[in-house]
């Protein structure tokens, strides 16, 4: 396994999509200078590539990634590895983070249909995730200096920027620097296999494609350029627009706009004359064979965050590989990039008439689209892989720069001064195993002289000199009990040292695992509230009517009250007045009587 190891997210193989690209393609170029270990969630399905080892291991198991990552100095990987893997935060070693591909804000737009409570969890999860790769990073990658200057925000508000640092690095290129998505080094060729003339119905060679060589995904706007189509027709009637449609080869969900640009062309009678759908995902080798056989390239976005700073688009890039100029909507960097060069025309968001106009003029000025075309190749030139990939090259082969922020660096910096401590704690161990036995200098003097003075000096001590061999006796033994807890001491100290380490790395791991695990927990936190809000609303709303109806209870009550005064009179009145009758009743009884 190589000391370099490239992770992606993505299918790596003979059908892959923007990511798996870029990190082939990064590997491929890097693979010129050093060895490589390129790993994907799948086998990589691609013939053998000079200087890159393949391996593969399983999204979500620890297990399939850790060997791969203890036998790395140096990962590159695409941020949204540790979504699913937060051992690669862990990771001691060197560890660059690809970020050209803005997660949080491509999220938002997959999520928009789904319940607003799930979309905030998503959210949450993804600001996260996007904290702790800022935090841990040891260098960075992205693909536009729009994205850098946003994530320098976020390295800012983390703390990861310091005086000294920007003292040694002015613009920070050597934390975070631009590496676009780039163009193949090779020069398209066509296969000689048919591709979309004679494949699909009513397209031949006459007609002049218009294609659409993305995905359909939903913060894509393919339905302006739909719409556009009844205006093209009537005055290019050999146009013909064609989608590439195919099903994302990897894990992504089922996109709605599919759908909607379908019955979107199915309304406007177009769909299978005029409008094309392509329905399966083209391998990567044969994409030359589609965007050879068209005309013009047509890619429109809405307006939204994730188009302001997404990358390059790959599928763009592949449109100066071939030649060929590009109607793209305004706001992002490829628009920036097309409008600089002059390699198409970008038109206003939403605007089917711009996009008529625009496709109008160059299927029919035929000066002006080869002018735009040849603008397109030599952009293409400019952007391939051998040449953006500069700054990345410079962090691989360069000594890990040592900040004050960076995780790693402030771990390395505490094992230094610990070697220190131990090659000192070494040096005086030494020193004692040196002198530890001490005694007096019993030697026998060779000559005549020395050993008359030898016995004066012992008649003139003594006893003297007995006692102190036996002082000497005494200090060697404890100099022997300190050597032995000085051991001991050591021996000690280099087991904790150990067991902290098995611990701090154990600890580090738990902590990632446990603010994931709080992250998903406030998230569900997050979406129980936001169900009950409705249940509270509807009990706030219930209160509010009994108050209203008690209220009105109350009001009631003296006007009863008093009418019940008034029946208790009446009532005692009615009494008195039948007490009456019934003297009355009562005299004239005994009258009648009489």
């Amino acid at each position: 396994m190589s000391d370099l190891l490239i992770i992606s997210h993505d299918v790596v193989g003979q059908r892959m999509a923007g990511p798996g690209i870029r990190m082939w393609e990064l590997a491929r170029t890097l693979a010129r200078q050093i060895p490589v270990t390129l790993i994907a969630p799948r086998p990589i399905d691609l013939p053998l590539a000079p200087g890159i080892t393949y391996g593969h291991y399983t999204w979500g198991d620890k297990t399939s990634l850790t060997p791969y990552l203890n036998g790395a100095t140096t990962v590159l990987a695409n941020g949204f590895v540790a979504s699913v893997h937060p051992e690669l935060l862990t990771f001691h070693g060197r560890l660059i983070v690809d970020l050209y591909d803005p997660i949080v804000f491509e999220n938002l737009e997959l999520f928009r249909q789904r319940p607003i409570a799930e979309r905030e969890a998503q959210t949450q999860r993804d600001i996260t995730l996007l904290r702790g790769l800022l935090l841990r990073g040891d260098h960075f990658l992205c693909a536009t200096e729009r994205q850098r200057d946003l994530y320098i925000g976020g390295l800012l508000a983390l703390g990861r920027l310091s005086p000294a640092m920007v003292d040694s690095d002015p613009l920070l290129r050597d934390l975070i620097d631009v590496v676009p998505f780039g163009v193949s080094d090779d020069p398209p060729q066509a296969s000689g296999q048919p591709a979309l003339r004679g494949v699909l119905d009513d397209l031949n060679a006459d007609h002049q494609i218009i294609l659409w060589s993305s995905g359909l995904w939903d913060w894509l706007d393919p339905l302006t350029v739909v719409r556009a189509m009844p205006d093209v027709l009537p005055v290019v009637p050999k146009a013909r627009l064609v989608f590439l449609a195919g099903r994302h080869p990897g894990q992504v969900p089922e996109m709605t706009t599919l759908q909607q640009t379908r019955q979107l062309a199915t309304d406007l009678g177009l769909l299978g004359n005029g409008i094309h759908f392509y329905n399966e995902w083209i391998p990567y080798a044969r994409r030359a064979d589609f965007l050879l056989e068209a005309a013009i390239m047509v890619s429109l976005h809405q307006e939204h965050l994730e188009t302001r700073y997404a990358a390059v688009r790959s599928r763009i890039l592949d449109h100066f590989w071939v030649g060929r100029p590009s109607i793209v909507s305004a706001g992002d960097a490829a628009a920036e990039l097309i409008r600089e060069h002059q390699a198409g025309e970008v038109v206003p968001i939403g605007d089917s008439q711009a996009v008529a106009a625009a496709l109008i003029r160059l299927l029919t000025d035929q000066q002006y689209c080869a002018h735009q075309s040849a603008q397109a190749t030599a952009l293409g030139q400019r952007l391939r892989w051998s040449q953006v990939v500069a700054p990345l090259w410079r962090m691989v082969s360069s000594p890990i720069r040592k900040t004050e922020c960076s995780t790693t660096e402030k771990r390395q910096s505490t094992m230094d001064n610990l070697q220190t401590i131990l090659q000192e704690r070494n040096a005086l161990i030494h020193e004692l195993e040196k002198y530890w036995q001490v005694a007096p200098d019993s030697s026998q003097p060779g000559s005549m002289l020395g050993r008359v003075k030898q016995w004066l000096q012992r008649r003139i001590t003594g006893s003297l000199h007995a006692d102190l061999c036996r002082i000497a006796d005494q200090q060697r033994a404890f100099n022997a009990a300190l050597i032995n807890l000085v051991y001991r001491l050591s021996s000690a100290f280099d087991e904790q040292a150990r067991r902290t380490e098995e611990q701090l790395h154990t600890l580090r791991y738990e902590t990632t695992l446990y603010q994931q695990h709080v992250a998903n927990h406030l998230a569900s936190l997050t979406q129980q509230l936001a169900e009950m809000k409705p249940l509270l609303e509807v009990v706030r709303q219930e209160q509010i009517t009994l108050n209203t109806e008690l209220q009105k209870a109350r009001d009631t009550l003296p006007p009863l009250h008093q009418h019940i005064i008034d029946l208790e009179t009446r009532i005692l009145d009615l009494d008195e007045v039948l007490s009456q009758v019934a003297q009355r009743l009562s005299d004239l009884s005994l009258s009648l009587s009489k």
